[in-house]
């Protein structure tokens, strides 16, 4: 790695007395914690909403992980942890990611769950607006290694986004090229759909999320990012301009081996939070996960959200996108008036 012209100092991330990172609640966008959640979020590129699920919410969610490893490994495992084993977790995702399924999941309860009132609050608290799309992403489940070392995931650190086209592109009309190519046919459409910023030029915000299931400490591994990375990211990418041979412009999802970035490594923290919490993220922060050394699982459920206006978001789009959601609906036995809130039926863009 070339020599920083400016050297690059993360923020360190206030903690309470057991670990957790500061967190906020934000009942509506309106609540009086709003705005220093934002300054929280621009200073160090993430913030923690407190109990944007219910206990109840993460304890079904938590049997839905269960139901959906299951279902992909053919066999019965949560209540045998001698079954967790390489052989029978192959089959249920991305395996060294700690990712459940290998795209967007489509249960009954994930879908709810992308309703909830409280996760749409903090979404427009940090974007600014209520007028919101959700995304359609996956579950984690990290298995517990203090005993099995076999079951570690690998520590790593990636962005979303290409960095040298964020920079480079001097508009949006490759993101607009790219996602009015989505036709919403295959899981990984969403995928695309959750991975495309624009570029630095137009300066769009892009949020992602996660909600911790179970209690997350340090120890439990999962989420870690390097704070404040998202205000040196143009910086290191002008530094690292020659990856871009490497890495290519195209590519969406860039990860970064510890060996060609140890020095962000070495300053990426774990964001310790509790069961129910949401931790949201500006998609240009160096982020990704690290292996659950504890005796406990982890969990958690991915989003994103945008705003609904949005110049790529083209009628026919939009169109397509609201048949594949419907189509998805109905293989779970979702009735959109019964099962779907008004703010619902919006969030999955299905009111014309």
């Amino acid at each position: 790695m070339g020599t920083s012209a400016t050297q690059f100092i993360p923020p360190s991330v206030p903690r309470d007395s057991e670990g957790y990172v500061k967190t906020f609640t934000l009942s509506n966008c309106d609540y009086p914690e709003v705005h220093e959640a934002r300054e929280f979020f621009d200073k160090f590129g993430f913030v923690a909403i407190a109990n944007v699920f219910t206990p109840e919410q993460c304890a079904d969610t938590i049997s839905d992980i269960w139901n959906v490893i299951e279902s992909f490994a053919g066999l019965s495992l949560r209540n045998d942890e001698k079954l967790w084993h390489p052989e029978n977790w192959r089959k249920t995702g991305l395996v060294q990611e700690g990712i459940i399924g290998g795209a967007s999941l489509w249960t009954r309860q994930i879908l709810l769950n992308r309703q909830t009132p409280a996760l749409h609050a903090a979404f427009a608290a940090i974007l600014q607006t209520e007028n919101l799309l959700v995304n359609h992403d996956r579950y984690g489940m990290f298995r517990p290694v203090k005993e099995h070392p076999e079951r570690a995931t690998m520590a790593n650190l990636h962005l979303d986004m290409n960095p040298w086209s964020y920079f480079e592109d001097k508009d949006n009309s490759e993101q607009f090229k790219v996602l009015n190519q989505l036709r919403y046919r295959t899981a990984s459409d969403w995928i695309t759909e959750n991975n495309e910023p624009g570029c630095a030029a137009i300066g769009e915000l892009h949020v992602q999320g996660l909600v911790n299931l179970a209690d997350n400490q340090e120890e439990d591994g999962g989420f870690w990012l390097v704070p404040g990375f998202h205000k040196y990211l143009e910086q290191w990418t002008h530094e690292h301009q020659a990856w871009s041979n490497i890495y290519g412009r195209w590519n969406r999802f860039n990860l970064f081996r510890e060996r060609d970035i140890p020095e962000l490594y070495a300053t990426a923290c774990h964001i310790s939070s509790r069961a129910g919490s949401a931790i949201l993220w500006d998609q240009r922060t160096m982020h990704g996960s690290r292996a659950n050394c504890s005796l406990r699982p982890r969990y958690a459920q991915f989003f994103k959200m945008f705003p609904a206006e949005h110049p790529a978001m083209t009628p026919e789009r939009a169109e397509r996108r609201r048949e594949a959601i419907l189509a998805k609906l109905k293989l779970v036995n979702i009735d959109t008036e019964v099962d779907l809130s008004p703010m619902g039926r919006k969030l999955f863009g299905l009111e014309k």
